[in-house]
């Protein structure tokens, strides 16, 4: 009889540890891919992402702010600030777009509107600002349970400089390419709702692409920060 006993024990444990070991094998991977502003993965309708992030760019100081709602299944709305020492401002609204999938890779467009400007207060307040529209393309998806890779690439079209100089104001309207952006950067998942990104991104003026020498020059910077989505 105990011979029986041990033997059925014997049984359901073998029975119960491959069971655990299929369950095992089945289980789909974190799906690092959801929603984040840090990636092209969209936040889906209704959900609200938020991002904080800073570093440097050269060598000076900067912070960024983002925050997007989910519009659609593929579509969000985003909103972003910018601040360079505390003299660059560089605030944006844009549409950012998840067309489709390669496989769980995802690829986004983003386009948004922007406004740049500088400003010294002295005894005459010297201001100078741009308007610009952006449009940015590129991919994202998982290398591992939690990490995930993303590229892109941004473009730069200036439409109306404003500048006002010891009281001499000139507003003109110009519509020409101004720069490219590339960005390359990863981003880890700590929690369900908190991610955490660095990305490095290099910035290309269209004067570095002329022959001459006082021009040659590029942007580069280095940013860590984190992402939360709800």
């Amino acid at each position: 009889m105990a011979r029986s006993v041990l033997m059925a024990l014997w049984v359901l444990g073998v029975l119960l540890g491959t069971a655990s070991g299929v369950a095992r094998a089945e289980a789909p991977l974190t799906d690092t891919a959801a929603g984040s502003l840090v990636t092209m993965a969209p936040l889906t309708k209704g959900r609200v992402g938020m991002l904080l992030g800073g570093g440097v760019a050269v060598i000076l100081p900067f912070y960024e702010i983002q925050v997007g709602v989910g519009l659609g299944r593929r579509v969000d709305l985003v909103g972003r600030f910018e601040s360079v020492i505390g003299v660059f401002h560089y605030p944006s609204v844009g549409v950012r777009w998840s067309p489709l999938d390669l496989g769980r890779w995802k690829l986004g467009l983003l386009t948004s509107a922007n406004y740049s400007f500088f400003g010294i207060a002295t005894d005459q307040v010297n201001f100078t600002s741009t308007l610009y529209l952006t449009f940015e393309a590129g991919v994202s998806g998982p290398v591992t349970r939690s990490t995930d890779l993303v590229f892109s690439v941004d473009n730069e079209v200036d439409l109306l400089h404003r500048r006002s100089i010891d009281r001499t104001v000139e507003t003109r309207g110009t519509f020409h390419y101004d720069a490219t952006l590339l960005r390359a950067g990863m981003k880890t998942r700590f929690t369900s709702d908190l991610d955490g990104f660095l990305r490095a991104r290099v910035r290309i003026p269209v004067e570095t692409f002329r022959y001459q020498a006082m021009n040659l020059y590029v942007i580069p910077s280095l940013e860590i920060g984190g992402a939360w989505s709800f």
